[in-house]
């Protein structure tokens, strides 16, 4: 039996969505409300297909962190996201597309038949357009440098390691002296750093950005940030 996973913090809105894709698959449907409970669904069979919403505003945790943690699972789960389409959501939009393999992007505003035509389409393994409410904030093409592997080149050293462990917490208010303050490091060092970045972070879309806007992505791409911080910081 087909089986997909839906992965939504609106729990009654997402049951019966489940039902619907149950019914019109024959499918196993099984609704995960919290990104912390994935890992303990993904010890389950594996998934055919993951439909998954981008923002988990009771969690610190997002959409990216849930595909991540599916992909690693299982690298032939399909990866489809499901969202509203907010303007604030964009750059979680935008990532997600960049470094994982999405299939599409599903608008929760679109009548169900066009959602579950897009879902048939995912099960029998085609091409599926994003839907064209959302593929406006979608970039124009994916960036073939920007990878998982490519955020080691963010942590050259452990100092690096140090600034993006404080920035990762999404909570910690990032000002120059706070992180001099967190880590020990020099005020001059922090923006040393900062600056020294700088090349590497324009390939993740970042142009020149603030502390704040590095926090953001942090916050955003943590998945994939955090296991080089981690090694950097164990000496490993």
């Amino acid at each position: 039996m087909t089986r997909i996973l839906l992965v939504d913090d609106a729990a009654a809105i997402a049951e019966l969505f489940s039902k619907e894709v149950a019914e019109r698959f024959g499918a196993d449907v099984e609704v995960c409300v919290a990104v912390a409970d994935v890992e303990l669904m993904l010890a389950r069979e594996p998934y055919d297909l993951a439909l998954v919403d981008l923002s988990f505003p009771q969690e610190h945790a997002n959409g990216i962190d849930a595909m991540a943690e599916i992909h690693r699972s299982n690298r032939c789960t399909r990866l489809a996201i499901m969202t509203q389409g907010d303007a604030w959501v964009s750059e979680l939009l935008r990532d997600a597309w960049d470094l994982l393999p999405v299939a599409t992007v599903i608008s929760k505003t679109a009548p169900l038949d066009y959602q579950l035509e897009m879902i048939d389409g995912l099960l029998d393994g085609r091409d599926v357009e994003a839907d064209p409410a959302v593929q406006t904030l979608l970039p124009s093409r994916r960036n073939p440098e920007r990878t998982p592997e490519r955020f080691a080149a963010l942590i050259q050293h452990n100092g690096h390691a140090k600034v993006w462990n404080v920035l990762m917490d999404r909570n910690f208010e990032a000002t120059y002296k706070n992180v001099s303050d967190s880590t020990g490091l020099k005020l001059n060092t922090v923006k040393n750093y900062r600056s020294q970045l700088l090349p590497e972070l324009r390939v993740h879309r970042l142009d020149d950005p603030s502390l704040r806007e590095m926090q953001e992505f942090a916050w955003r791409c943590r998945s994939f940030l955090r296991p080089y911080v981690e090694a950097s910081l164990e000496g490993r």
